[in-house]
């Protein structure tokens, strides 16, 4: 009885011989070549290894292993066209968009994409260990926006010296951009400009103020809190800062860090918040103290939204997601092709208020459809 394993390996030895070693010229001479290949035409030493007969019951299974094994080398060799994309955090109304933009703009060029990521922001070793997997599958390349900036800087450019595109949105890592290496950012200098003058419009250019959710570990939130405080001094010298708070990746945190100010600081005529999460803590915390009618609240990154329809918020910086989404592919493809691609691209900012937040430009940047073909 002859196994399917034997007969496999005696195959192997057989269309090795036939094919490649007696094909060879290094071989020639040697005995291993066939016999019309051999200067002499005498045959080889080493005949073919005779293949050993199946027995009936054994080629159903190998009309299905012959199969599989065309399709595992079939894979192996060829390239991929899909693009991992993983942002901060899956399921929320600031990043769902970037998948939408990423996704609409990978279907017209002919692209797939896998997105993925933990529901958490802080989660920067899972985010870690993620990419390294992602390296692993041999996706044609990686749309990244990092939890921190130090932390990512050393396995983006293992990335990149392995060869793999890498666009990376929303945060600066400080290394310089180059082949396999760009980034597209949100205009973060602009953000804080745009909460400047929003506060100095509706406190009419005096007054206190606490600000709440700065993080150093993000330099588009480092970068948005100097323009911030930059503006305001330069142009609403009576506007005092009077608080300023470090950030946290919890809204319970943050809502504690508000309630302290509101509790035990001194007085405040307007709260900015530098991140989403920072935005939703402090709403939380006027609203336990019954403030948001008399404490103005400007946010950065959409994510409560409801509440600015009522004036609990007065208005969000909020970063284009969905256009940011749809450049990164953009670039991604090119760089996929070996087209230029900019090292650097910069997305403004929207303001969104109670006036505009049903207006199409708004509504654009909150689609968040992947599913559909556009």
């Amino acid at each position: 009885m002859v196994s399917l394993a034997h007969f496999l390996r005696a195959r192997m030895v057989h269309l090795y011989y036939r094919n490649g070693v007696a094909d060879s010229p290094q071989m020639a001479g040697n005995g291993l070549a066939r016999p019309d290949a051999h200067p002499t035409g005498s045959p080889p030493t080493m005949p073919f290894p005779p293949l050993p007969r199946l027995r009936p019951r054994n080629l159903g299974a190998l009309s299905i292993v012959f199969p599989l094994l065309f399709f595992l080398f079939s894979a192996c060799s060829r390239s991929s066209n899909t693009v991992a994309v993983i942002p901060r955090a899956c399921g929320t109304a600031l990043w769902e968009p970037e998948h939408a933009g990423a996704t609409h703009m990978a279907h017209r060029e002919g692209l797939s994409v896998y997105w993925n990521a933990s529901p958490r922001e802080d989660d920067v070793a899972g985010q870690i260990d993620f990419l390294e997997k992602i390296v692993a599958r041999g996706y044609a390349g990686i749309i990244l926006t990092p939890d921190q900036t130090l932390p990512l800087r050393t396995p983006i450019r293992r990335i990149v010296a392995k060869g793999l595109p890498i666009v990376v949105v929303g945060t600066n890592l400080g290394i310089t951009p180059g082949p396999k290496l760009s980034y597209v950012l949100n205009d973060d200098t602009a953000g804080g400009q745009m909460a400047a003058r929003r506060i100095g419009k509706i406190l009419n250019g005096q007054g206190s103020i606490a600000i709440l959710g700065i993080n150093p570990q993000l330099t588009g939130i480092t970068v948005r809190e100097r323009s911030f405080e930059d503006t305001l001094e330069r142009e609403f010298p009576n506007i005092q800062v009077v608080a300023r708070r470090l950030g946290y990746y919890s809204v319970p945190q943050e809502q504690q860090v508000a309630e302290d100010i509101l509790n035990r600081g001194k007085a405040v005529d307007a709260i900015v918040a530098l991140s989403h999460i920072s935005t939703r803590g402090a709403f939380y915390a006027l609203v336990e103290f019954d403030k948001t009618r008399t404490i103005k609240l400007v946010g950065f990154d959409q994510d409560l939204m409801p509440p600015i329809r009522t004036g609990g918020i007065d208005s969000i910086v909020m970063e284009r997601t969905y256009d940011m989404g749809r450049i990164a592919m953009e670039q991604m493809d090119a760089e996929i092709r070996g087209r230029p691609v900019p090292g650097v691209s910069v997305v403004s900012p929207l303001l969104m208020t109670r006036d505009n937040i049903d207006s199409p430009e708004i509504r654009a940047q909150l689609t968040a459809d992947w599913w559909a073909n556009r």
